[in-house]
C-alpha cells in the first residue's frame, strides 16, 4: 500500500510542478482544437460521402445476379449499400 501512496503523491508533487496556462492560452488551444476537429469531421464526411457514392454506382452497374453464385465481395457490397440505405440485411 505505501507504493500506492508514493505514487500519488509523486502525482500531487508533479502536478503542482506543471505550468498551468492562462485562460487565454487555454482557450486559443480550444479554439485549435475545436478548428481541427470541425475540418476532419468534414474531410471524414465528404470521403464517406464518396465512398457510398462509388459503392452505389458499382452496386448500379454490376447487379447482383439472381443465381446464388454470387461473389462474397459483391454480396458484401449490396448488403452495405442496402444498410446505408437504411434497409435491412
Amino acid at each position: 500500500m505505501s507504493k500506492f501512496t508514493r505514487y500519488f503523491k509523486g502525482v500531487g508533487e508533479e502536478a503542482k510542478r506543471v505550468r498551468w496556462p492562462n485562460q487565454k492560452t487555454l482557450w486559443k488551444a480550444v479554439g485549435i482544437v475545436l478548428v481541427i476537429s470541425i475540418v476532419t469531421a468534414l474531410f471524414i464526411a465528404l470521403f464517406d460521402y464518396l465512398t457510398v457514392q462509388i459503392m452505389r454506382a458499382f452496386d448500379s452497374a454490376m447487379p447482383t445476379s439472381s443465381s446464388g453464385s454470387s461473389s462474397s465481395s459483391s454480396g458484401a457490397a449490396a448488403m452495405l449499400v442496402d444498410l446505408l440505405k437504411g434497409g435491412r440485411f
